[in-house]
């Protein structure tokens, strides 16, 4: 995997790209009482630190690492995470997520989310911000199957440039593949591409030109007035910033999405979220992870 943190790569595009290909397995099993990582198989630079236990529960927290901290131009990373029965976890990331831009490149890069949670089981997912630079073209596929009373709670956000430094997405594209399900039918699928400055991004049917967009999905129902109250705190945080938020209940799957141009204000957004539907997921407070206070 190329590490290059520039917009634009070294590498002549008419080149053959070097690339890292690197995944990780993780097996995570309930043993005496508490979730504990089986095993963790990785390729290439992408691992877990030791297993933290923050929670009074048997809950484990994971901290998924990748040194590089991006993903060049032909780079791909794959992610398989197996919860077994009555397991619990939380796996997040200590930073963003970046995938780099190098301008004129018609490569992809690629990352392949795997979870699969056994019977009773149960795992949050939240990473982190994925940034896309300018020109790249980002590949992001999740892939979630739960057995039968499995639980499920995750976000994906993205950014779309970088705006500390003024840059703004338009070459590239950033195509998204979300599916869940259960018992082998699904239960939710979707799919979205955006490529810059498209109509899908200038729109008001699109992303009206924000930089932000982010979807989370719980499989649990919290109930009508929680999501009342939800809806009346998240449009108050900043209401002249002209941020979208969005709450819907579909059966059994909560998803809330968020669109605007903080990425703070949607991480603030998705975490009261998670604290205040947690116990319907799993019966459990919210323990947010040491790595967030860092």
């Amino acid at each position: 995997m190329n590490c290059a943190a520039s917009e634009n790569a070294f590498t002549p595009v008419d080149a053959k790209p070097r690339s890292w290909i690197a995944s990780l397995s993780l097996d995570l099993q309930l043993r005496n009482a508490v979730t504990r990582v089986i095993s963790s198989r990785h390729t290439g630079p992408l691992r877990v630190q030791r297993p933290f236990y923050p929670e009074a529960e048997d809950c484990c927290h994971v901290y998924l690492l990748h040194p590089p901290g991006g993903m060049a131009i032909g780079d791909e990373l794959t992610v398989s995470a197996s919860v077994g029965e009555s397991a619990s976890a939380l796996v997040t990331t200590p930073s963003a997520g970046k995938v780099y831009g190098t301008k004129g490149a018609t490569g992809a890069q690629r990352q392949n989310i795997h979870i699969d949670i056994a019977e009773n089981g149960c795992l949050e997912w939240l990473p982190q911000e994925t940034i896309i630079f300018n020109s790249a073209n980002a590949q992001l596929k999740t892939r979630v199957n739960l057995h039968k009373d499995a639980n499920y709670f995750g976000w994906e956000i993205v950014r779309l440039g970088r705006a500390a430094s003024g840059e703004i997405f338009k070459e590239g594209y950033c195509q998204q593949s979300l599916e869940i399900f259960c018992d082998g039918k699904p239960v939710l699928i979707e799919r979205n591409r955006v490529n810059a400055s498209s109509e899908m991004q200038t729109q008001m049917w699109g992303l009206q030109n924000k930089n932000t967009f982010a979807t989370l999905v719980a499989t649990c129902v919290p109930g009508r007035e929680l999501l009342d109250q939800l809806c009346e705190t998240l449009d108050a945080f900043d209401p002249e910033a002209g941020d979208c938020w969005g709450l819907s209940q579909k059966k059994n799957v909560l998803i809330a999405r968020y669109l605007g141009n903080d990425v703070a204000l949607c991480r603030k957004g998705f975490e009261l979220i998670w604290q205040q539907v947690r116990p319907s997921l799993n019966g459990k407070n919210a323990v947010p992870p040491r790595i967030w206070k860092t």
